[in-house]
């Protein structure tokens, strides 16, 4: 098991990396739908490969990690902490890949017919929901760290790490779902936090007994 998780670890940050070299573009948080709509017309490609490289394939990396958690955890004794762990981490993908249709939809309709208002509510909607997933990712990020401390599944070394990304997932979360653009910033902390986080859980999952 420890080959795939590792894999899958690496994929997940290597995913992300790749997403801000497609030159896609990055309206704020709070930009209105006159201003979605003219950063993303005639962006087809570069748009839609950075939403599969940030919200898809990193969906499936997530996954995978947290069952192959849950299962290594399961194997050592601490099923109620892999679980925890698994739960969130699903929940967490799921919302992203939903983030991902709901993007597409987004390009290729209201950007794509130049409907401002429209583009505007369904940015605002993906917006919310993204912070929305960050508390989630935040649990997640709590069950890893007592998941270090209360079995050899993982380094306890990681534990602190996993209550750092919490707290900033949760303070980038307000920001998201208030579409504060003050808050809504800590999401390079917490995003950078994640990348380390997710990928040494991978690298460092111990599956022995």
């Amino acid at each position: 098991m420890r080959t795939p998780a590792a894999v899958a670890g690496i994929g997940y940050t290597v995913s992300w990396i790749l997403s801000f070299v497609v030159g896609a573009p990055m309206p704020s948080v709070a930009a209105s739908g006159d201003q979605i709509v003219a950063a993303f017309a005639g962006h087809d490609s570069p748009s839609i490969a950075n939403f599969v490289l940030s919200e898809g394939t990193p969906a499936v990396a997530l996954a995978a990690v947290v069952l192959l958690v849950a299962r290594a955890a399961s194997r050592a004794g601490a099923r109620r902490a892999g679980l925890a762990v698994a739960v969130f981490g699903v929940a967490a993908a799921a919302v992203s890949l939903a983030e991902l249709v709901m993007a597409a939809w987004l390009q290729y309709g209201p950007v794509t017919s130049g409907n401002a208002a429209t583009a505007g509510t369904v940015w605002s909607a993906i917006q919310r929901i993204d912070g929305a997933k960050m508390f989630v990712l935040a649990s997640m990020a709590v069950a890893l760290a007592v998941l270090s401390l209360t079995s050899a599944v993982l380094p306890r070394r990681l534990a602190p790490l996993a209550f750092l990304l919490a707290a900033c997932l949760l303070i980038s979360g307000v920001g998201f779902v208030l579409l504060a653009n003050a808050l809504s910033g800590a999401v390079f902390v917490s995003g950078v936090l994640l990348l380390v986080v997710v990928t040494a859980t991978g690298v460092t999952l111990r599956t022995s007994r």
